[in-house]
């Protein structure tokens, strides 16, 4: 037996045998011939052979263990030949009752291939065995079951297009299929680490590494599953960018952890965004997949600048096209504090996050950001689609289109829409959770049929809609000020003009220092009902119900301590503000 252990953080192979390939594995008559690679990088400029070893325990000629992965450098497609195998590990993240989205990293070599012919079950460092694939709905850890009901591609635009693989696995590389996780444990650890120590199966994916030039056709507005298709990590930003035939977005399943359920109606998830032209990846809000019922949870952040081994996300088409795997967009993670995992954001661009509560329960989170070589239409892996649809939501609006990441160039005199969809009347609260690099004097929502602007920068905006589609209604606006224009007929002077639909300071919520007293003041036609003052622990200093119009009113503070406080104003139109107040006396 041969052991090469790599010293190396980047270790560069060129050719030893074999008629062209750069690296040639062979077993001798004496013993099998391997590379074990643990937290190392194998890099082969160009095709690889491997011939397969004489011993089940040490059948595979490459073994990629602990976050081990290879990167080859060809231009051209697969020239990768023989009949040995890499293997490489790779952890799902779901239990028997959800699904994980998964590419293969090695190739489907013959027809009607099964799937596990490629997924096998680990024992020790270098031998697998072959996993079950069983007709149950759920699987099982020890020994590997899983089951084949649930292995789906897809290919379309609806719910209808998903495809059902099961036991034949014909699938081309670079092309995307779903699986549910298993049930039960197997405490024994490979290079410390727990095959599966409940909910987090480690599979090994066994065969000739893929390598080189891929394709896919895609068609415009189509939806396709795809995995990433190399035994190493994938360069997410550069894949979207290059791939012009696609929107430039990923989208990314995610789902409430520990499900109990196989009926449709029961799942609890939804589909993260992430668009390379701004890093942004907007987490999902979990909706019950029957209805789209509220469920009030939210998936999790993720680094998806880097994706990892056997990933799987979704693409939508901009045009009829090729989609395009290389070997270019392959990259290595060499900061290993930061790894990409397998359900895994910062932006050095002016940025805002805009949450919406809606019922108080669904919070849908919007990106919008500001780069100058972008435009207010759809540009390419900058804007993203939003990937679900439900009963209640909200989005950007470009074009009529509902958007969760709206990447524009900066203008504060312009009104950007947004898009309401409601099935049934709800109750709705608006507010910016995030301002990056970016600090703007006054945010406002704009309600354009009544024309009245409120203040959300420092509180929040509650308000009650009833049933309806509200397209080219409710706005995100920095205007700040009424401008000063020139006057055409007297070019050396300047006149103050009001822009049309504007009236700015809806409800004017001010804290007087020096006058030592709250000031509320409305500025439209609706009245003062209710306000309440609060210390951010939660203390409450003042609850003032007003049975008569009132359209002004003061509260003393010189008795307050110096601190900040949340002021709750509520109107006869039904509307809630906050603001927060500093106090010094």
């Amino acid at each position: 037996m041969a052991f090469m252990k790599l010293p190396l953080l980047f270790l560069l192979i060129f050719g030893t045998t074999g008629l062209y390939a750069q690296l040639y594995l062979s077993p001798s008559t004496e013993s099998d011939t391997y590379i074990y690679a643990k937290d190392r990088l194998v890099y082969v400029k160009e095709q690889i052979e491997l011939v397969k070893n004489n011993k089940k325990e040490t059948e595979a000629s490459i073994y990629l263990r602990k976050n081990s992965e290879l990167i080859q450098g060809r231009t051209g497609s697969n020239g990768n030949r023989g009949t040995g195998l890499i293997s490489v590990f790779q952890k799902g993240t779901s239990n028997a009752y959800d699904y994980n989205y998964w590419g293969v990293p090695v190739n489907i070599s013959t027809k009607n291939s099964r799937l596990n012919d490629l997924i096998f079950d680990p024992i020790n460092q270098t031998e697998s065995r072959t996993a079950n694939l069983i007709g149950s709905l759920e699987g099982s850890s020890s020994p590997l079951s899983i089951s084949n009901r649930w292995i789906y591609t897809f290919s379309g635009t609806n719910y209808s297009n998903w495809l059902y693989a099961g036991d034949i696995f014909d699938l081309l590389p670079g092309e995307g299929f779903t699986m549910k996780g298993v049930n039960g444990s197997n405490l024994n650890t490979i290079e410390s680490e727990s095959i599966n120590p409940g909910n987090a199966q480690i599979y090994d994916f066994r065969g000739l590494p893929n390598d080189g030039l891929i394709e896919l056709p895609i068609k415009k507005d189509q939806i396709l599953l795809v995995g990433n298709p190399y035994p190493s990590s994938l360069d997410l930003d550069k894949f979207l960018i290059e791939n012009t035939s696609t929107t430039g977005i990923a989208y990314f399943w995610d789902s409430k952890e520990n499900g109990n359920s196989h009926y449709l109606a029961d799942y609890e998830g939804g589909y993260g965004t992430y668009s390379p032209g701004t890093g942004i990846y907007i987490p999902p809000a979990f909706k019950k997949y029957s209805d789209g019922t509220d469920t009030g949870q939210t998936g999790k952040y993720y680094d998806r600048k880097l994706i990892p081994v056997a990933q799987g996300f979704m693409l939508i088409g901009n045009k009829n096209g090729l989609l395009k795997f290389q070997n270019s967009q392959r990259s290595y993670p060499w900061n290993r504090t930061n790894l990409p995992v397998f359900k895994t954001q910062a932006s050095a661009m002016e940025s805002l996050n805009l949450d919406i509560e809606i019922n108080e329960t669904y919070l849908q989170k919007l990106a919008l950001v500001f780069k100058t070589e972008s435009t207010p239409e759809e540009d390419h892996a900058m804007d993203a689609r939003k990937m679900d649809s439900y009963p209640k939501d909200i989005s950007w609006s470009i074009a009529n289109t509902a958007y969760v990441i709206n990447v524009r160039p900066r203008k504060d005199q312009e009104l950007i829409p947004l898009k309401i969809s409601l099935a049934d009347k709800a109750e709705l609260k608006f507010y910016i959770s995030d301002l990056n690099n970016f600090n703007p004097e006054r945010i406002f929502i704009y309600d354009a049929r009544k024309e009245l602007y409120y203040s959300i920068k420092t509180g929040y905006l509650k308000l009650s809609l009833d049933k309806g589609e509200y397209q080219d209604w409710f706005y995100l606006s920095f205007i700040e000020k009424i401008q000063e224009t020139t006057n055409p007929d007297s070019p050396d002077s300047t006149r103050i003009e009001k822009p049309e639909n504007i009236l700015l300071n809806t409800i004017d919520i001010f804290q007087n220092n020096g006058g030592q007293q709250l000031e509320v003041k409305m500025l439209y036609d609706a009245n003062l009902s209710r306000i309440r003052l609060y210390d951010l622990n939660g203390k409450q200093f003042l609850d003032k119900n007003f049975k008569m119009p009132e359209k002004e009113f003061n509260f003393p503070t010189g008795n307050l301590s110096n601190a900040v406080y949340i002021v709750k104003v509520n109107t006869s139109d039904h509307k809630e503000l906050t603001k927060k107040i500093g106090v010094k006396n």
